[in-house]
């Protein structure tokens, strides 16, 4: 069955790669971005572009005519303390707009890129799913902003009988990426790192291949009104940078540092970014989520033919995506001595893009 899908945030990482999941999937897109949008993700895509903003309902109503589904994965993935009231009301405000265009045009299904930190995290090594709570423990302020969103989501979907599914990513690991996010952020911290530090606690990793099929997995056989998580594999923050550091050619962790360390650090790389306008990696915000296990099961998506990579295959492709891109610098990517199976992701992504140009082709 294929689909006529709206896609929000389309020049973002989840909106980038789930554009290109579609349309070799034989769905028709359109990729809706502000008209001041950087559209380097989407080159030599052919796609339909709507402008427009999300929190301009208007121009929602006009490009979301006629279309099946909306996947709406435009948000601001940000662990700064310093996240803007803005960013907020984008995703408060901007979740009704879809709900209220979907109504309008009625579109039987909305996809809503939510998180898995709605579902909390844990202090020791257990796994969460759809079912837990979020805990009283404290987290950044974003996990509280995604947390509200989801649940004005499910209650004005319901009020309007929309059909609304929420795919909830673990962290996202992948190409296309414009800015770089917490996600991708782990493998540039850890390399940016001289003194090759970790930290306890631990996080589920996912490639953004894998979250893009999930949402397509959610759209076509998901249940409406449910939560699915899209995830890979539980693992502590040591063994991350352990792999992080075997695929890269630099050293392993020489020690693990603790929270105080840890926040006392960051207020130092915040203080430094204020200096140098460089991208902020870690802050203190950041540094509430050492010694957590944001471990998750993605066992309910799984019922429904969702299977993901390996973790190893996850970060060699986003460790090959990143050297070459403007994420790492010079002088750390000529301290690089990357693996062979860094490589083989490059050469498997180079063949999966021209398979995917190949394929635009023919629906010319």
């Amino acid at each position: 069955m294929s689909l006529k899908a709206l896609i929000t945030g389309a020049n973002g990482l989840i909106g980038a790669n789930l554009i290109r999941e579609l349309i070799r999937d034989d769905n028709e897109v359109i990729a809706f971005v502000r008209s001041t949008s950087d559209l380097t993700s989407l080159k030599n895509i052919q796609v339909k572009f709507a402008y427009g903003d999300v929190l301009d309902l208007d121009s929602l109503i006009v490009a979301a005519e006629g279309c099946d589904v909306i996947f709406h994965t435009a948000a601001v993935f940000t662990l700064q303390a310093s996240e803007t009231l803005e960013n907020k009301r984008i995703a408060i405000e901007g979740t009704k707009n879809i709900i209220k265009a979907a109504h309008r045009c009625q579109i039987k299904r909305v996809i809503l890129t939510a998180s898995s930190v709605i579902f909390g995290s844990s202090m020791e090594r257990s796994i969460r799913d759809e079912t837990s709570k979020l805990s009283e423990i404290d987290e950044p302020s974003y996990v509280y902003t995604k947390k509200e969103q989801h649940n004005v989501a499910f209650s004005y979907a319901k009020k309007l009988s929309v059909e609304l599914i929420a795919v909830c990513p673990t962290m996202v690991l992948g190409p296309h990426s414009l800015r770089l996010g917490p996600s991708n952020g782990i493998i540039v911290s850890y390399l940016n790192d001289k003194t090759r530090s970790t930290y306890p606690g631990g996080c589920n990793i996912v490639s953004v291949l894998d979250v893009a099929k999930g949402h397509i997995l959610a759209a076509k056989r998901g249940q409406a009104y449910q939560n699915y998580i899209l995830g890979g594999e539980n693992l502590d923050w040591k063994t991350i940078h352990s792999k992080i550091a075997v695929l890269s050619g630099v050293s392993s962790p020489y020690w693990q540092c603790g929270y105080t360390q840890t926040y006392i650090a960051a207020g130092i790389h915040e203080a430094l970014s204020l200096i140098t306008k460089q991208p902020l990696l870690t802050s203190r915000s950041q540094a509430k989520m050492v010694g957590k296990y944001y471990w998750y099961s993605h066992q309910k998506i799984q019922k429904i033919g969702y299977s993901p990579i390996k973790t190893e295959i996850t970060l060699a492709a986003a460790i090959s995506w990143l050297a070459a891109s403007i994420h790492i610098s010079n002088s750390i990517r000529k301290d690089l001595n990357l693996s062979d199976q860094v490589y083989q992701a490059r050469e498997k992504y180079r063949q999966y893009e021209l398979s995917f140009q190949e394929n635009q082709s023919e629906r010319i």
